[in-house]
């Protein structure tokens, strides 16, 4: 094989995919938006959840500050722990991820909200 055949080989996909023709004319890119707009909307929920997770404390902060006994400072404290376990959080869910993927790294943390 000349080399010059050599890097077209390389370009060329390693799945054919047969080219569809739409007898109606269209090229179904309506479905794949819908789709495009679905997942960003479910990965803009996943944001807002958690958004209101780390907030949901604020506006009962003095009746937590009285039931607890903790300063201000303890308080903050409090606060930041959420933070600070979120990033520990995502780099270790996402090296476990890799490792059992995406599913094997789901199901445990699913099964524990039912103990």
């Amino acid at each position: 094989m000349p080399i010059e055949n050599a890097s077209d080989e390389l370009e060329k996909p390693f799945i054919q995919q047969p080219k569809r023709v739409d007898p109606e004319g269209e090229s179904g890119q309506n479905g794949s938006i819908f789709t495009v707009l679905l997942s960003t909307f479910v990965a803009i929920c996943g944001s807002f959840e958690f958004g209101i997770c780390v907030g949901y404390s604020s506006p009962t902060q003095s009746s937590i500050r009285q039931d607890l006994n903790l300063s201000l400072s303890e308080f903050s404290l409090f606060g930041s722990i959420i933070t600070i376990g979120a990033m520990f959080g995502s780099i270790t869910s996402g090296r476990i991820a890799d490792y059992l993927g995406r599913k094997g790294d789901g199901l445990p943390s699913i099964s524990l909200r039912y103990i």
